[in-house]
């Protein structure tokens, strides 16, 4: 969704994201309109049996302290936790999906997309409220309760001030739903000019107060031990979607990197005279390694969830050069008006495959296991892990 969200504004367009709350979700699934949405996709005899089997006379009890309480049964939910719980989901949530090409979802999370004109937010606007009163009319329908308070409503604009021409109302189910500077989505904090800077900001300063408890019980532990448990809860923290927020300034990427900094002053501390220990990996080159590595999977695995990013192949030089028979193994690199379109996902990534396919062999290796290995040492600044 970031890329589409950049590419429209890199053409100078506003995108309205809606961030869906669905009330409940996996704990409210109607268990008949499962069964009767089962049998729609051909799902019958045993195996429907199976999971008619597997979803009724189901109960709920706590246990505290050695003490259970009463059996309560539940009559409606897929079980969480389990491998079938989100597949039944997917399967109840799929047609809603087919009726809204503008939506986008994981699990229970759906976020709606429509690109605009800067210019004309009315008719967009009037398409998007047409849209959440299809989802609300098959909500009613089919039992599900869309959570208006917490459903976030944001604008995508280069604009600094608000438009000339009032933005009309966008309303779920009667409730007008207002604009927000940012909205949060799996995780990730997206503000109005996808620079991500409050997301990186606030990543930092959690990142910073869980390094803090890490040298608190430091005492215990070895420089190996110390960088063990960096890299499981701090370092973690940091690198969850990376790939999204790649086009956040420099200088907000540099908080993290003073986190790793701080890191690294402790682990020396913690290493014996006679050790041995390489410093950490930069976190821009995990990065890098990452996009290099989804990049792979777009290009040689053919992974369908990211066909959407797949990039053109370029076109060969009709004249010979050093480097000619390799042209064709490059991508056709997105061109960017703009410093947070060019530090995106597409274009960051497409011109360093690129510069993989002119100065290595490493695009042709058999496996991503082999890729990945390749490309951390190709990248790597001596020294380092």
């Amino acid at each position: 969704m970031s890329t589409l969200w950049h590419q429209s504004l890199d053409r100078g367009r506003d995108t309205f994201v809606i961030a869906l709350d669905i009330a409940g979700a996996f704990d409210r699934v109607w268990h008949s309109g499962l069964i009767t949405k089962l049998r729609s996709m051909g799902v019958t005899g045993g195996l429907l049996h199976l999971l008619h089997d597997y979803l009724r006379n189901r109960s709920l009890s706590v246990a505290v302290n050695r003490h259970t309480s009463e059996e309560h049964p539940i009559g409606a939910g897929v079980p969480q936790g389990s491998v079938l719980g989100p597949l039944l989901w997917n399967v109840f949530f799929n047609d809603l999906l087919m009726l809204t090409p503008e939506a986008h979802a994981y699990a229970d999370d759906c976020t709606l997309t429509f690109p605009c004109d800067s210019t004309d937010h009315r008719t967009t606007v009037a398409l998007v409220n047409q849209v959440l009163e299809t989802i609300t009319s098959w909500g009613r329908r089919w039992q599900v309760d869309l959570a208006q308070d917490k459903t976030q409503v944001m604008l995508i604009s280069r604009r600094h001030h608000p438009p000339a021409t009032p933005i009309p109302p966008i309303l779920l189910d009667g409730k007008v739903l207002l604009l927000q500077p940012t909205v949060n989505i799996l995780g990730v904090e997206v503000n109005s000019t996808l620079s991500f800077t409050s997301h990186v900001r606030k990543t930092a300063s959690e990142a910073a107060g869980r390094l803090n408890c890490v040298r608190r019980v430091s005492h215990l532990l070895d420089a190996r031990g110390v960088t063990t448990l960096y890299a499981a809860q701090v370092r973690s923290l940091m690198e969850y979607a990376p790939l999204t927020w790649s086009s956040c300034p420099p200088s907000y990427l540099g908080l993290l990197d003073k986190v790793q900094n701080r890191a690294q002053r402790l682990i020396s501390l913690k290493a014996a005279p006679d050790m041995q220990l390489a410093p950490l990996q930069p976190l821009q080159h995990r990065r890098d390694v990452t996009g290099l590595c989804v990049t792979y999977k777009i290009l040689k695995q053919g992974a369908p969830h990211l066909a959407i990013l797949r990039q053109p192949w370029a076109t060969p030089h009709p004249y010979s050069t050093r480097d000619a028979h390799k042209r064709d193994q490059q991508l056709i690199v997105p061109f960017a008006r703009t410093e947070t379109f060019f530090r995106s996902f597409l274009p960051r990534y497409s011109r360093l495959w690129n510069r993989v396919v002119r100065q290595t062999d490493m695009h042709q290796a058999a496996t991503l296991h082999i890729f990945k290995c390749a490309v951390n040492a190709w990248l790597m600044p001596s020294g380092h892990n």
